[in-house]
């Protein structure tokens, strides 16, 4: 049945602590021997400390699996079924704190050097005495204390370490991605998904996954379904340990329970109503929910690792939130900037779409040539912009009907320059975006503007916004000239192939043009 303890529910299966010690002081004695059992049973639990017992290495990897908590292990070295020197590495696998003293009969040379390299701290000779069982007791927790401190320092300085890391994020995606791989290297876990929560709350989707078994599958769920909803909905971390024990009603048909796992809320941490459009709404409590599974020694997830993850769910809300308000504010940013371009070409009805036209071009060029999806999206936003420096070029200049003047010609060169000036404070564009602004009218050979750049000096994006824009001023009509047909704009472009235009790039809008892909 489950049990509230400490604001979170735990489920456990298996044998509750032994004695009233606290858990660094715990025992676990492993012999075939029933009599030594016995009779360090007597010595140890005599002297107050919290110990058990059993016959051979497996059980003893079985019992360490269940319970990471015990901090000292006595073991013999010769027994049927596992030696204590293989019992010893592997249970440091299980329990890497646990120090390990070995009981022996007899000791050579090889047998110390051996258990030395596989951890082991001391050893005891058979017959012992009870003064010489809590030397080596005593010795060994002091050495467990000052281990621990350590350990917990350095754990300490990796999760102030994963705390920076997440607080510098602003890529929600990518901070979504890192959250679950800090989470699940913190506690040892093999697999893991986190889920975040719709906007009214009323369902999760998944966000970041290490194909967790009968998780979500990427598409909406409805709440009360599974263990992540019911973690959402109320707000409390769930640890399960152990094969059975799954509080009744929230688990999923058809989807095995982990042996053990811990699903934590990542709670909301600023004012949870938000106005839209006058209105006031209630934003859901816990924006994710972060799942961990499947320990990697095998064993079960502990308070120690609820606690971790714990510490990472709150940071990433903070985080989570903040990334959310940079991106509302940079959208709101952009929207004004393309606002702004579409109303300097509005003003003109031959260069009216003329943004927009590029931007489709450049990106359906863009995706024909293999370029990355980073790429592509640079060129969506880059693209809507690059024309925004004619913000600086006086009215009857841009829209002269007739032949312009040389100063006139100058005034019209500057408007990629502008643009730059305009947009290099903005903080959320990158220098590839201000590239396609500032060098769209740049050419191979050099001879174009602003800078005269040429050959590799012009990037793959800049390369293929020069043809775009070329493409539509070639087939708008304008004030001074009407539109060109498709024939002639394809021999223009083979005509400036090399010297105007990058030839791949003028080849493929060729390929576009004559396909009738372009029109």
């Amino acid at each position: 049945m489950p049990i509230r303890r400490g604001g979170y529910r735990r489920v456990r299966k298996g044998k509750s602590l032994t004695g009233h010690m606290t858990a660094y002081k715990r025992i676990l004695v492993v012999d075939d021997e029933s009599a030594i059992r016995e009779l360090m049973l007597e010595i140890l639990s005599g002297e107050g400390y919290a110990v058990e017992a059993v016959e051979s290495g497996p059980a003893a990897l079985e019992r360490l699996r269940e319970d990471s908590s015990f901090a000292l292990l006595f073991t013999d070295i010769m027994m049927p079924e596992m030696d204590g020197i293989t019992l010893i590495r592997e249970a440091r696998k299980a329990v890497p704190a646990i120090i390990p003293v070995l009981m022996t009969g007899f000791a050579s040379l090889e047998t110390a050097r051996a258990a030395v390299l596989e951890g082991a701290y001391d050893y005891v000779l058979k017959p012992f005495s009870l003064g010489e069982i809590k030397r080596a007791v005593d010795n060994a927790f002091e050495r467990h204390h000052h281990m621990g401190e350590k350990v917990r320092l350095r754990e300490l300085n990796e999760l102030f370490d994963v705390s920076e890391r997440i607080a510098s994020m602003r890529d929600e995606q990518g901070l979504l991605d890192f959250v679950l791989d800090a989470a699940l290297e913190r506690v040892n876990a093999e697999e893991g998904s986190l889920l975040l929560t719709s906007h009214d709350g009323r369902a999760l989707e998944l966000a970041a996954s290490t194909s967790l078994n009968g998780e979500h599958t990427g598409n909406g769920v409805l709440m009360n379904e599974g263990i992540s909803e019911w973690v959402a909905e109320h707000a409390q971390p769930l640890l399960v340990s152990g094969e059975e024990g799954m509080p009744a009603g929230i688990g999923r048909a058809g989807s095995p329970c982990p042996h053990s796992f811990i699903s934590m809320p990542i709670e909301r941490k600023y004012d949870q109503k938000q106005k839209t459009r006058g209105v006031q709404h209630v934003q859901p409590r816990v924006i994710a929910v972060l799942n961990v599974a499947g320990k990697r020694n095998g064993g079960g997830f502990t308070e120690r690792d609820l606690r971790i993850l714990s510490i990472v769910a709150n940071h990433a809300a903070a985080a989570i939130e903040n990334a959310r308000l940079i991106h509302d504010i940079e959208h709101a940013h952009l929207s004004s900037l393309q606002s702004m371009a579409l109303l300097l070409e509005a003003k003109d009805p031959y260069t009216h779409g003329h943004s927009q036209r590029v931007r489709d071009y450049a990106v359906l060029t863009a995706k024909r040539m293999g370029m990355s999806k980073e790429d592509v999206s640079t060129m969506q936003l880059g693209a809507m912009l690059h024309d925004i420096g004619k913000i600086g070029v006086k009215d009857d200049v841009l829209g002269k009907n007739g032949h312009l003047t040389d100063d006139e010609w100058a005034m019209i060169k500057q408007h990629p320059q502008i643009g730059y000036e305009v947009l290099a404070p903005v903080g959320f564009l990158s220098k590839e975006h201000l590239a396609l602004v500032r060098s769209h009218h740049e050419r191979i050979d050099g001879t174009g503007y602003p800078d005269g750049l040429e050959g590799d000096q012009l990037s793959p994006l800049v390369r293929v916004i020069a043809v775009a824009d070329a493409f539509d001023a070639m087939s708008s009509s304008r004030a001074y000239r009407s539109a060109m047909s498709l024939s002639g704009i394809t021999a223009e472009i083979k005509r400036c192939a090399g010297a105007q235009f990058d030839r791949k790039v003028a080849s493929l809008f060729v390929d576009l043009i004559e396909s009738g892909e372009l029109t």
